[in-house]
């Protein structure tokens, strides 16, 4: 089974994603591609986790001790693991999963999708990363990019990086590009 890791909110303030994270787990699902996440239960976070074990989909999650001492853990997933650092944390979210999904979210999720950008572009990891920019939530990141890009400090590959406006968008983009 392959793995989508979501980078995404633990809250659900901002934009209303609510549909569209149904609409995406749905379709990972009928895929038979499982979600790897933070491990939590809040936000964002929360709602993919419960939409994919609602549909029969695997779930695997990461998190850090403080958050599960806190409770912020659901407790019915597949497979939870429970570290202390956030650095452990994100190489188990890199490392068992096959591509990454990237959706609104704070400066956690900036961190992760970063750290991911970051890896691709010096070559270390092949892994796809799919963006959802819906109402233009990631241009100025995406913008920041495609300048240092331009002026030779950051190099891609332009085969595994995905930036989507919609949902229709990001789910015609994985079916296209990822084999399962």
């Amino acid at each position: 089974m392959k793995k989508a890791c979501f980078f995404l909110a633990s809250t659900d303030k901002g934009i209303n994603v609510e549909t569209q994270l149904e609409t995406i787990a749905e379709f990972l699902i009928s895929k038979n591609i499982g979600l790897v996440y933070g491990g939590g239960k809040l936000g964002l976070m929360g709602k993919i986790s419960q939409t994919f074990l609602k549909n029969n989909g695997y779930v695997e999650g990461y998190t850090c001790d403080i958050f599960h001492k806190k409770g912020y853990t659901p407790e019915n997933l597949n497979k939870l693991e429970v570290v202390a650092t956030f650095s452990e944390r994100k190489q188990l979210l890199m490392d068992n999963s096959d591509f990454f999904i990237i959706f609104p979210g704070g400066l956690g999720t900036l961190d992760e999708l970063l750290d991911i950008l970051n890896l691709v572009s010096l070559g270390i990891s092949d892994k796809q990363i799919f963006i959802l920019n819906i109402e233009g939530y990631w241009t100025p990141i995406l913008e920041w990019l495609e300048t240092a890009i331009s002026k030779g400090y950051v190099s891609r590959d332009p085969n595994n990086f995905y930036v989507c406006d919609n949902i229709e968008e990001l789910i015609e983009s994985i079916d296209k590009n990822v084999e399962v």
